[in-house]
């Protein structure tokens, strides 16, 4: 075994116990102060879409977005999702949950909104939208998903 397969495990678990003991010691009213400004952030980041920034809109996300898409591959499929919906309206919140595990993603301060959304033509969809606190950068939008609200 290396000297580097070591070091990792240790600099992990050095990483995990400066992390951890923030997130276990969250009151509700930090989690209330959390909700606050995450949702403030996705309703920025929202805007960005509604407004046809979407370019924008992949600058403003969380890093962990920007690693996972490309902006160009980012614009081809956030037109491709919404355009058939466009202009959006009203949303009316339907969930806003914090969390700090979610499936396949790395351990962090997360917060999962969903939004009933006014469509074009009478129509309604369901977004999700997850920010993460991204220390210095503060909430940034790390997963987008829309569908029609059946």
């Amino acid at each position: 075994m290396g000297i580097l397969s070591l070091r990792l495990p240790v600099v992990v678990a050095i990483l995990v116990t400066l992390v951890l003991p923030p997130l276990a010691s969250q009151t509700s009213a930090d989690t209330a102060a959390a909700l606050r400004a995450a949702e403030t952030a996705v309703h920025a980041w929202l805007d960005l879409l509604d407004t046809g920034q979407i370019e924008q809109s992949w600058d403003e996300a969380a890093l962990t977005f920007q690693l996972a898409v490309t902006k160009a591959k980012w614009v081809q499929a956030a037109k491709k999702a919404r355009g058939s919906f466009e202009p959006f309206g009203t949303r009316r919140p339907i969930m806003a949950r914090y969390t700090t595990d979610l499936p396949n993603a790395p351990r962090g301060q997360y917060v999962l909104f969903q939004f009933e959304t006014n469509v074009s033509g009478d129509r309604q969809v369901v977004e999700t939208v997850i920010p993460v606190l991204e220390g210095k950068r503060g909430w940034r939008v790390s997963g987008y998903f829309i569908r029609p609200d059946e």
